[in-house]
């Protein structure tokens, strides 16, 4: 059977060879399309597929909290949350499903001085069982303890390997050493393995309680100072995922009937593979849908080459008719024919190797590149796993464009075919069956055609949205005081100098202060105005605020259309105020007067007090440029007297004369060894298009 199968391939060979440009032309088709769908599969197989490296990880579960009756954005795209620290507690203590949880905040600025050297790092906040559910110790020192994580104990951090060997010399003895960690002194207890950086991107550990003391269940938090944790745990051995969903719904309820002022709409839970959680149905969707496009890419490619097997038929006829006639079966036909298909479809898989090969380090490096890399333990090779699916492909490639046409050949009338004098023939069946793919293969081009053109008009869209103001004349500077020596007053006195330095400026036409990050997440949730009443607390509508200075409309350019700006000295204790947008203003009173009406944030937990409106601006996009809201309703309030004093700000300048050497410009004014501020990066607020 082997000896059969090889000479078939030296004949097929012997033929392609011959006919080199055939040989060419499918060869290139085909290799096009295995090389495109190999390098999908990479994608898919590093993002969804491969998992993450720990121990059992299929054990690993995130946890979140759900409101059936809320929308899925609003419920994290079904993922769900933790409103509290306080919550997770409550589900840990009283859970039976998981053998640990612990909770952490990652992404997180952390700035460390180790011998008067001020460095900002990528950090995690957690509790003491992370490391240990990952099933991952440090190589040098210990892990956290409970004690660690105590709020007012001595602060401790754990570093990441590659930073230990580039920052701190990769120093044998490093532990028990003394650094500045946000301001204040802390010791360094550990060093975790090479290449570990869990969850995402990080470079140190701290405590989570010890840098965010558990607030009070309700109480409001916005934005950085909010430290409600991301949860997981690892199952108990023989627990099924749909007991422990059974068991933390049942969880959620009963939080929500001993706490109903908080937790009343979060009456069922979410228990998803911690991978599900990390990389997003979102992105996991796209990624298959992407896969599924390129396949079909491959499906066109062998329906094109399907049509040149056809033609060659054609032109082969006489020969197939003598070799039938010499005694060869048609079974022994279709086989050469498949296996001609088996050896142009394998020189198209190396050479759709060799592309992917390409592609996949081409994509490595891009993706290396980005301002917001994606997780650490995604990896993009081409693996065993990829190689299989390559060799499936191929074997499909060879069916798919050689099965057809060697059944239609292998029933031909031999008789018929000599009394052509040579001449090829082709079937009538042959011939509809070439009309129909060449349809079919119109068809199918013009669909993914229609699919992608909507797919680049999407991205265009998202890039060139309409902020309601020029995101190309102004720039932004995000900025943190991390405690140390400044006190929330002490806080609240640096950000006003600060804006006053900035406008003293020559070079800045105007400068204004934010809380939003990088000009694109504000705040939202629930609020109430005046005059309304709600019988539950889900009648409450949602929108968007944002806390900013004075002159932040100026910054932007946006006219105030009713009522006054904000002033460097409103204050929450002297008066809770509020600039309310077009939207916003027209939604509840129409074609009324805004002013002097209230609005408050609606926060069942600690009440919020209410605000008096005292202008109206136009509309801009509070959110985006992926997460845009139906309804642009939104409010401002004074950051600068804002209670608690915010530790982060984001700058906003509008420079006089193009200038465009920000970096420079609040280097100058605010030198970092003198501020003890952190200048976290320099943002375009075109999207998110990071400068620096």
């Amino acid at each position: 059977m082997f000896d059969s199968f090889f000479q078939d391939i030296r004949v097929g060979l012997r033929l392609l060879f011959k006919d080199k440009t055939f040989c060419f032309l499918a060869v290139l088709v085909l290799g096009l399309g295995i090389g495109a769908a190999t390098t999908q599969f990479t994608v898919v197989n590093g993002v969804v597929l491969r998992g993450l490296s720990f121990p059992h990880s299929e054990q690993l579960m995130s946890v979140g909290l759900l409101d059936p009756k809320a929308s899925d954005q609003n419920n994290n795209f079904g993922l769900g949350f933790i409103p509290t620290a306080q919550d997770y507690e409550d589900l840990k203590n009283a859970q039976q499903s998981f053998a640990m949880m612990a909770g952490y905040l990652n992404g997180s600025t952390i700035n460390v001085s180790y011998k008067n050297n001020p460095q900002r790092y990528t950090g995690g906040y957690v509790t003491e069982d992370f490391f240990k559910i990952l099933g991952v110790s440090p190589i040098l020192g210990r892990d956290f303890t409970a004690e660690d994580n105590k709020p007012g104990a001595e602060k401790v951090a754990i570093l990441g390997h590659e930073i230990w060997k580039r920052d701190f010399n990769a120093d044998p003895n490093i532990i028990g050493q003394s650094v500045r960690m946000n301001g204040k002194a802390a010791t360094i207890i550990g060093v975790m393995p090479p290449n570990f950086k869990f969850p995402v991107s990080e470079e140190l550990w701290t405590p989570l309680y010890n840098q965010f003391p558990p607030i009070p269940r309700g109480e409001l938090r916005i934005g950085p100072n909010n430290a409600a944790p991301s949860v997981m745990g690892r199952l108990k051995p023989g627990v099924t995922l749909d007991q422990v969903n059974a068991e933390f719904i049942g969880l959620a309820r009963r939080l929500a009937q001993e706490y109903p002022k908080t937790n009343q709409n979060f009456t069922s839970a979410s228990v998803q593979p911690l991978l599900n959680s990390m990389i997003g149905p979102q992105f996991r969707q796209t990624v298959w849908a992407m896969l599924a496009a390129v396949i079909l890419v491959l499906l066109i490619a062998c329906v094109n080459v399907m049509n040149m097997q056809f033609g060659r038929v054609a032109l082969r006829a006489k020969e197939l008719a003598i070799r039938g006639a010499l005694g060869a079966t048609r079974w022994r036909l279709v086989r050469q024919m498949l296996t001609e298909s088996f050896v142009v479809a394998g020189l198209g898989a190396i050479a759709g190797i060799l592309l992917a090969f390409w592609a996949v380090d081409m994509f490595t490096r891009v993706t290396s590149a980005l301002s917001n890399p994606l997780p650490y333990w995604v990896q993009f090779t081409i693996d065993g796993r990829a190689l299989a699916f390559t060799v499936g492909i191929t074997l499909v490639a060879t069916i798919a464009s050689g099965l057809l046409p060697a059944l239609i050949s292998a029933h031909g009338n031999a008789a018929e075919m000599m009394k052509e004098g040579g001449r090829g023939n082709t079937s009538r069946l042959a011939n509809i069956i070439m009309r129909v793919l060449v349809i079919g293969q119109i068809a199918l081009t013009a669909g993914l055609l229609i699919a992608a053109t909507l797919q680049i008009k999407s991205i265009r869209n998202q890039l060139k949205l309409n902020y309601g103001y020029d995101e190309n004349a102004v720039y932004t500077a995000r900025m943190a005081l991390l405690e140390g020596a400044y006190t929330e007053d002490g806080r609240r006195e640096f950000f006003k100098r600060a804006v006053r330095e900035l406008r003293a400026n020559s070079q800045f036409e105007v400068a204004a202060l934010s809380d939003r990050f990088q000009m694109t997440f504000a705040g939202g949730g629930q609020y109430e105005v005046d005059g309304q009443n709600y019988l539950i607390d889900r009648d409450r509508p949602r929108g968007n605020y944002e806390a900013v200075s004075d002159d932040y409309f100026s910054a932007l350019r946006l006219k105030i259309l009713e009522g006054r700006d904000f002033t460097i000295d409103d204050a929450d204790s002297k008066q809770p105020i509020a600039i309310v947008n077009a939207s916003f203003a027209r939604r509840h009173w129409g074609n009324q007067s805004a002013l002097g009406h209230q609005v408050r944030i609606f926060n069942p937990g600690q009440p919020q007090p209410w605000r008096t409106i005292v202008g109206v601006v136009p509309d801009t996009l509070m959110q985006g440029p992926f997460d845009q809201q139906t309804d642009n309703a939104g409010f401002y309030m004074p950051l600068l007297g804002a209670q608690p004093a915010t530790q982060f700000c984001t700058i906003i300048v509008r420079p006089r004369g193009g200038q465009n050497s920000l970096i420079r410009i609040c280097q100058s004014i605010f030198p970092a060894h003198q501020r003890g501020y952190t200048m976290r990066s320099l943002v375009a607020t075109e999207s998110s298009r990071i400068c620096s």
